[in-house]
C-alpha cells in the first residue's frame, strides 16, 4: 500500500510532462489586401451575410432550406461529426481507470471435484499518463473532431452555393429556350414569306431551301436545350434530396434576387484563416497530426507504462453465498504494474518518423489551402468585375444585330439584297441573344463564387438544427 501511495504521488508530479511538440499555427505571410479590383480594404465581408439575406428570391430561399434539411451529402457529413465526437469521448475516457465486474471459479487445491472457490468483485486497472501519451491522443481526437465539424460546414457552404448556382442556370436555360422559340417563330414567318414570294415568282427555290435549312438548324437547338433543362432539374432535385422531377420556378426576379453592385466587400485576407471551412479543416488536421507526434514519441523511447491494478470482492465455496451480507468485502490484490519495452526492432522509431512526415504533409496542405483560397477570391472577384463589361458589350451587340435584321428584311423586301443576308442577320441575332443571357448568368454565378470563396454560406445554428 505504501508503494502504491508513493507511485500515485510520483505520477501526479510527473503528469504535467507531455512529450512531443505543442501545436502552434504556422507563420504565414498573408497579404494585407486581395489582388482584386473594386474591393474596399475594410474588415466587412460579404461572407458575414447570411445566405437568406443574400438571396432574396423567395423560391430560391425555399429550395436552399429544403436542401439543408434533406441533402444526403450533408447528412453524411453530420454523421461523420457524430463518429468523431464518439472517438473524442473514447480517447478522453482513456485517461481514467478501467473498472470491470468479475466472476470466477477456482478448484480448491487438494479437494474433490465438487469443492470450488467462487469469487466476485470489481477489478480496476489505471494506466498513469506519465509522459502525456494518452493526453496527446485525446488532443488529436479533439482536433480531429473540430476538423470534421469544419468539413460539415464546408459541405453546407458548398451546398448553399450549388443550389443557388444550379437554380440560376436553370432559369438561364429557360431564357435560352424562350429565345430559341422566338427565333423559330420568326424564321417560320420568314419561310412563309419566301414561299409566298416563290409562288409569285419573286423569290427563288434556292432561297426557300436556305430558309428551310436555317429553320431546321434552329429547331435542332431546342431539344438540346430542353435536355439540358431536364438534366439541370435532376441535378437540382438531387441536391434537394428528391427523386428526379420537375422544379417549380416561381416568379422570376431580376438578378436572381441578388444585389447588383460594381464592387463586393471582401474584408481582409487574414479573415479567411478563421472563416473559410476548408482552411479551418486543414489547420485542425495539422493540429491532430502534431499531437500524434507526441503519442509516437512517448512510444518510441523505453519509457515504462506505469499504472495501478486492484481487485476487490468476495470469495465463497458456494456460489449462492457470494451475495450474503455475512461475507465481507476484501482486497484480493492491489498494487502498481510496470510494462517496460525492451526491443521492438525499430518499429516505434519508424512510427515517430511516420508521424513527423505526416505533420510535414499536413503543414504543406494547410499552406496550400490558404494559397488556394486567396487565388479563388482574387480570380472570382475579377470575374465578377469583368462580367459587367462583357454584359455591356453583349447588350450593344444584341441591339445592333436586332436592328441589322430589321434593316436586312426591309432591304430584301425592297429587292436591294438577297435573302442570304437576312439569314446571316438572323444567325447573328440568335447568337448574340444567347451570349447575352449567358453573360448575365456568368455575372450572377461569379457573385456566388465570391461568396463561397470568402467562406460564406454556412451556419452552426442551422447545422445543429439539422443534426437534431
Amino acid at each position: 500500500m505504501r508503494a502504491a501511495a508513493l507511485l500515485i504521488g510520483v505520477s501526479v508530479a510527473l503528469t504535467g510532462c507531455m512529450l512531443g511538440p505543442n501545436y502552434s499555427r504556422p507563420d504565414l505571410e498573408v497579404p494585407v489586401q486581395y489582388r482584386a479590383p473594386l474591393t474596399p480594404a475594410e474588415a466587412r465581408s460579404i461572407a458575414d451575410v447570411a445566405w437568406f439575406d443574400l438571396f432574396r428570391d423567395p423560391q430560391l430561399s425555399a429550395l436552399i432550406r429544403e436542401a439543408i434539411d434533406n441533402n444526403l451529402d450533408l447528412r453524411q457529413a453530420l454523421s461523420r461529426v457524430e463518429q468523431a465526437r464518439a472517438n473524442a469521448r473514447f480517447a478522453r475516457g482513456s485517461l481514467g481507470p478501467d473498472i470491470r465486474g468479475t466472476l470466477s471459479s477456482t478448484p480448491s487445491a487438494g479437494s474433490g471435484d465438487d469443492d470450488t472457490v467462487y469469487s466476485a468483485g470489481l477489478s480496476l486497472v489505471w494506466e498513469i499518463d506519465l509522459f502525456g501519451k494518452l493526453r496527446r491522443g485525446s488532443e488529436a481526437s479533439r482536433a480531429n473532431l473540430l476538423a470534421t465539424e469544419d468539413a460539415a460546414r464546408g459541405v453546407m457552404a458548398t451546398l448553399v452555393t450549388q443550389v443557388a448556382a444550379t437554380w440560376l442556370s436553370l432559369r438561364e436555360l429557360d431564357e435560352e429556350r424562350a429565345i430559341i422559340e422566338r427565333t423559330i417563330t420568326s424564321q417560320e414567318e420568314s419561310l412563309r414569306l419566301i414561299r409566298a414570294q416563290l409562288r409569285s415568282g419573286v423569290a427563288s427555290g434556292a432561297e426557300e431551301q436556305q430558309a428551310i435549312a436555317q429553320l431546321a438548324t434552329t429547331r435542332a437547338q431546342l431539344p438540346f436545350t430542353e435536355q439540358q433543362i431536364l438534366a439541370t432539374e435532376n441535378q437540382l432535385a438531387q441536391l434537394l434530396g428528391r427523386y428526379p422531377q420537375p422544379i417549380d420556378r416561381g416568379s422570376p426576379m431580376a438578378n436572381g434576387g441578388m444585389p447588383d453592385s460594381p464592387g463586393i466587400p471582401t474584408g481582409l485576407p487574414a479573415e479567411l484563416l478563421e472563416r473559410r471551412p476548408d482552411v479551418r479543416l486543414a489547420e485542425n488536421q495539422l493540429h491532430a497530426a502534431t499531437a500524434r507526434v507526441g503519442v509516437a514519441v512517448a512510444n518510441r523511447f523505453p519509457f515504462p507504462t506505469i499504472g495501478l491494478s486492484a481487485l476487490f470482492g468476495r470469495t465463497a465455496v458456494d456460489l449462492s453465498d457470494l451475495g450474503s451480507s455475512n461475507r465481507s468485502l476484501s482486497v484480493n490484490s492491489w498494487g502498481p504494474f510496470v510494462d517496460l519495452p525492451i526491443i521492438d526492432f525499430g518499429r516505434a522509431g519508424a512510427n515517430v518518423d511516420l508521424a513527423r512526415a505526416q505533420t510535414d504533409e499536413a503543414t504543406h496542405t494547410y499552406r496550400q489551402t490558404v494559397l488556394q483560397a486567396l487565388v479563388e477570391v482574387s480570380s472570382n472577384v475579377s470575374a465578377y468585375d469583368k462580367s459587367a463589361s462583357i454584359i455591356s458589350a453583349n447588350e450593344e451587340s444584341t441591339a445592333a444585330n436586332r436592328e441589322n435584321l430589321r434593316l436586312q428584311r426591309l432591304r430584301y423586301k425592297a429587292g436591294v439584297s438577297s435573302y442570304l443576308e437576312v439569314l446571316d442577320a438572323e444567325r447573328q441575332l440568335l447568337s448574340s441573344e444567347l451570349n447575352l443571357a449567358r453573360a448575365r448568368l456568368s455575372r450572377l454565378t461569379s457573385y456566388i463564387d465570391v461568396y463561397r470563396a470568402l467562406g460564406g454560406g454556412w451556419s452552426d445554428e442551422e447545422l445543429q438544427r439539422v443534426a437534431q
